[in-house]
């Protein structure tokens, strides 16, 4: 009763303190940090913690924690974070003088979707487009590489073995060339098609539509590569934030819908790769210690626990170790896993040996306290709340363009905060999306430049003719 009676008060406190920073919490108007407090912190670790702290679990994973003070650390943690987040949050807002973040989040819902450079965005759309036929081909070209689509086997009802053989097999298994695959497949494929319904929605064109559906399509496709089930759900959560903040909100009937039509989509996956038994229909749907349940609640905030559990007394603590080769080089130190890789090879190692074993993630403190023990815990959700403010108010502020609302939806649902501390500090997938607008946008300004220049001359050579 006492860690309810605290984890009910940090639950009211955080709200508040989230709301502050986001400008409103109302579900039918989702925005970067609304999400990230319901997805991240709310379903994926402050109600598993609240079940872990109390021993109410029974969960294949949560069974293997050597410690039991590991079950309290975590839980400390999780509430701590909670609270530190939105005040690193608040704490950008000041730095960035923006106190007021529901007067920010009402100016900028009401402001039409507009073209970045020109009335029809040509310049712009051209190298999107072209983009977006290369993420098609790349998109083929990952399932080429795989030898199978493996949604297919899905639904061909391969067993439970095989389908978890080629979810590793397809994810860190793959044959094919992976920036390929991860750059233009899956990271792109996304966020064109978010462009695409950006640009439908304010042109209304047919040939807008036609993109749109053929992106959607891709996307759809990409996300059930590795027949892992979220990236799908997320991707659908994608257009409900997009149309969002298009919109400034959306009909409550819309929002029950796609949240009806979500765990549909959850519980058809399950039935599909574990197989239908009515005698387990409570384990598979009701039961808070396994199946779908389970897997909200008590596996994704199990690497948070398992964190405290293994760094330092059965791992050493990583430091900058597992960052990247390059910094491994820079500091002469070896180079490490990142600690949701160490912690599976040492709770499950017989799955990592046959290949059916990836990650075990956690909330980015699990991370930062692998890393540099209590300080990394004391820091980083100040570091993490102060990154993810700055950067939306800074989107907040810029125009209205289909561009920069596909990059604040793919912000909000890349953001790394059940993922790992690592990615704040260093983030590739972002770092390289970033350059690839960047790239756009330059690339369409010279063509603007280099068309009205064009124009130019050829009106001032008939000018001089005609003067003659």
């Amino acid at each position: 009763m006492f860690y309810l009676l605290i984890s009910l008060t940090v639950l009211a406190i955080s709200f508040c303190l989230f709301k502050k920073a986001a400008g409103t919490m109302a579900l039918n108007k989702l925005n970067m940090i609304s999400y990230i407090f319901y997805f991240h912190f709310f379903a994926m670790s402050f109600l598993g913690s609240i079940l872990i702290v109390n021993h109410i679990d029974n969960h294949y994973l949560i069974n293997k924690l050597a410690y039991d003070s590991s079950r309290f650390y975590g839980w400390l943690a999780i509430m701590y974070s909670m609270i530190a987040v939105p005040c690193g949050m608040m704490i950008a807002g000041i730095f960035f003088k923006n106190h007021d973040m529901k007067k920010l989040t009402d100016s900028y819902a009401k402001r039409k979707v507009e073209p970045l450079l020109s009335k029809k965005d040509s310049y712009l759309k051209v190298f999107v487009v072209v983009l977006s036929v290369i993420s098609v081909f790349a998109v083929m070209y990952t399932f080429k590489s795989i030898g199978t689509v493996p949604i297919m086997s899905l639904l061909r009802g391969e067993s439970a073995k095989v389908l978890a053989k080629l979810r590793i097999d397809s994810s860190m298994g793959f044959k094919g060339n992976i920036y390929i695959r991860n750059i233009f497949a899956i990271a792109l494929t996304p966020i064109l098609s978010y462009i695409a319904f950006a640009y439908y929605k304010m042109t209304k064109s047919k040939t807008d539509l036609v993109w749109f559906l053929t992106m959607l399509a891709a996307g759809i496709m990409i996300s059930t590569y590795s027949l892992a089930k979220s990236p799908l759900l997320v991707y659908i959560i994608g257009f409900l934030l997009l149309k969002t903040l298009i919109d400034g909100e959306v009909s409550k009937k819309l929002f029950v819908f796609v949240g009806c039509a979500l765990v549909g989509i959850l519980i058809a996956a399950y039935i599909f790769i574990m197989g239908f038994d009515t005698s387990r229909i409570y384990t598979l749907f009701l039961s808070p210690n396994s199946g779908i349940t389970g897997r909200i609640l008590l596996s994704q905030s199990a690497g948070t626990f398992f964190s405290f559990d293994i760094f330092p007394s059965r791992h050493d603590f990583l430091g900058f170790s597992s960052f990247s080769n390059f910094i491994s080089e820079i500091f002469a130190m070896p180079k490490n896993d990142r600690s949701a890789r160490i912690i599976m090879s040492i709770i499950m190692p017989s799955a990592v040996e046959d290949g059916t074993g990836g990650v075990i993630n956690s909330l980015f403190i699990g991370e930062a306290w692998a890393n540099f023990g209590l300080a990394g815990v004391i820091f980083a959700p100040f570091w993490v709340g102060f990154v993810i403010q700055w950067s939306y108010i800074l989107l907040l502020k810029t125009a209205k363009t289909p561009l920069f609302l596909a990059l604040t939806v793919y912000l909000t649902l890349k953001w790394p905060v059940t993922g790992g501390f690592n990615d704040f500090i260093y983030n590739a997938g972002i770092v390289t999306m970033l350059l690839i607008f960047i790239m756009i946008i330059s690339s369409s300004l010279m063509l603007r430049m280099i068309n009205s220049g064009k124009k130019y001359i050829v009106k001032f050579k008939k000018v001089k003719h005609a003067a003659k």
